[in-house]
């Protein structure tokens, strides 16, 4: 290996969804669980944790192959690819797929059946969810000495880049049970989005308080920044899930006001106390129902999800969106392709007063790997994290790093069975892009930072259809912004990280449902904030009082 650090950053791992571990089954392993509850067989530190198995051991998994990928797969094309063939001969470990399941919900139903039977594969790919369930078995082995002993300094930088929340996610009752895959907190947070070139043309700055926000949306309603004559246009584009994080949503507004609907935010008391049932939302729901009586938001945004209200956006018919990093790409490139001289921008969300606001975020682990009790060898799955970590962040050459993860024919990400991604990979490329233009050397990018740099130059050169990439990654994109998030430490991270306690289980998803009602009847004006007490009073019938007990009782065990 050369001295070159390469540090990889991928955009997929945010738009898509990539194999991963599930839980499986096999006719032998029942045999070999272990009557020791979560013992660890891994006592004596290693030389050399990366040292290769000799002779060679075998690890069993399970693959569940997401939609995004399925065209392109094959069970032929995994077992001879690049990263089990390197794992194989360069780790000496013989990884063993026991089963493929296509989409999501036969992956997570095949994973109930096999943690129920008490008959899993070797590794194990858990949610969070999952994960409470094997806590409860004697499935797992305790991994708090192979994380101490087997994890690099590299693996372990990356893994506690936010601090000890993902590692205390995957700790039950004082035992490391899982080693948490982890991915990009900071990604979630939410940007304001606007039309530059409309700000332009009627003469107003990008938005920085609520009030300029609330004038602009009146501008682009009223005085017809496209020019076609038409009272055609909208202010601010909203869908029916205006609570879930992504695209035509609500929550940086919310944040605006101090709100932090769907989270776990700490109270004055020092309690933990749930976001959507705390008086901040009022001013928050106050402004959209303004918003909404005059005419500045779709009248009938309650019937669209994300995808349809996204459709004024191609159409060319709306100024401000509330939305993640990604949305230049998605679907804000459909607007220059339709309107060539359109030109979104990304800035901070706004804020009521002249404060910052803090855009909320949560911990975000992809999944958790467990290793099976009785399995001899559970340090096997440091080494797998640590082959990743080191090819991606260490020093490796471009050879090899192209190998894995280059342009195809390289296998990429989604058939590596053990990864963790560094918090800010992301906002290191863009960091790593901007470096490039502006020292006009590109040498140093490694091969998904340079295609993006290629085609943030295509834009520079004229070709719109790559202005996407400028838009996120490039001097004028979204990640210039996370920057200022990151260097003013604004970002409000949701204070729940633990596994879904049992009351969470069975009553948040109807108590997010009663929220989103009556948040929406707040802003169609079919309901009241003169209610507001009465709602949470209702929430607390519906489980909330018991959910937040639980959640406290978790808080106090850390």
């Amino acid at each position: 290996m050369t001295n070159k650090k390469r540090k990889v950053f991928s955009f997929a791992v945010v738009m898509m969804l990539s194999v991963s571990l599930l839980a499986g089954c096999s006719s032998n392993n029942a045999n070999k669980v272990s009557n020791n509850e979560g013992v660890s067989t891994a006592t004596n530190p290693p030389s050399d944790p990366m040292a290769k198995y000799d002779p060679p051991i075998e690890l069993t998994v399970a693959i569940s192959i997401a939609d995004a990928i399925a065209d392109g797969f094959s069970e032929e094309k995994w077992e001879n690819s690049e990263w089990i063939k390197a794992y194989r001969d360069e780790l000496g470990i013989i990884v063993k797929p026991l089963w493929y399941t296509k989409g999501a919900d036969a992956g997570k139903q095949k994973m109930s059946v096999a943690i129920a039977s008490g008959d899993i594969p070797d590794l194990v790919g858990a949610s969070l969810e999952n994960l409470a369930t094997l806590s409860k078995t004697n499935l797992y082995t305790d991994l708090t000495d192979v994380y101490k002993n087997y994890g690099t300094p590299l693996t372990k930088e990356i893994i506690t880049e936010e601090g000890n929340t993902a590692l205390e996610s995957a700790t039950f009752g004082g035992k490391l049970i899982a080693i948490p895959s982890t991915s990009s907190s900071i990604d979630s947070a939410s940007f304001l989005w606007a039309r530059q070139d409309w700000l332009e043309k009627l003469g107003l700055p990008n938005p920085k308080t609520t009030d300029e926000l609330y004038s602009a949306l009146k501008a682009v309603v009223e005085q017809d920044p496209d020019g076609n004559g038409k009272k055609d246009t909208v202010g601010l584009m909203l869908s029916k899930d205006f609570l879930t994080p992504g695209l035509a949503e609500a929550i940086g507004l919310f944040n605006a006001f101090d709100a932090y609907p769907k989270t776990w935010v700490r109270g004055t008391d020092g309690k933990l106390v749930y976001g959507s049932a705390q008086p901040e939302v009022k001013d928050a729901l106050a402004y959209l129902n303004k918003l909404y009586s005059e005419g500045l938001i779709e009248k009938d945004f309650g019937a669209k999800d994300s995808g349809k209200a996204a459709e004024l956006a191609a159409a060319g018919r709306v100024g401000f969106n509330f939305g993640q990093m990604w949305n230049g790409m998605y679907p804000l490139q459909q607007t220059k392709d339709n309107f060539p001289d359109s030109n979104w921008m990304a800035y901070p969300i706004v804020s009521k007063d002249a404060q910052p606001a803090n855009p909320q975020i949560q911990l975000n682990v992809e999944n958790y790997y467990v290793m099976r009790s009785g399995y001899e060898h559970p340090e096997a799955i440091m080494k797998l994290i640590n082959f990743w970590t080191e090819l991606n962040y260490g020093d490796t050459s471009s050879e090899e790093y192209n190998r894995f993860l280059g342009p195809e024919p390289a296998p990429g990400h989604h058939y590596a069975v053990a990864k963790a991604w560094k918090a800010k990979k992301n906002l290191q490329g863009h960091l790593n892009i901007t470096e490039a233009f502006k020292t006009g050397n590109a040498s140093n990018l490694n091969a998904e930072e340079k295609g993006y740099y290629d085609n943030i130059q295509k834009y520079k050169d004229g070709d719109n259809a790559n202005a996407q990439y400028e838009k996120v990654f490039g001097e004028t994109g979204s990640f210039k912004y996370m920057n200022e998030y990151v260097n003013q430490d604004l970002f409000k991270m949701n204070e729940f990280y633990g596994a879904p306690t049992a009351a969470m289980k069975n009553r948040l998803k109807t108590i997010e449902q009663a929220v989103i009602e009556y948040y929406t009847k707040v802003i169609m004006g079919s309901d009241s904030l003169d209610n507001f007490d009465k709602f949470v009073d209702q929430l607390n019938k519906l489980g909330l009082e018991e959910v937040t007990k639980e959640v406290n009782d978790w808080d106090a065990a850390k």
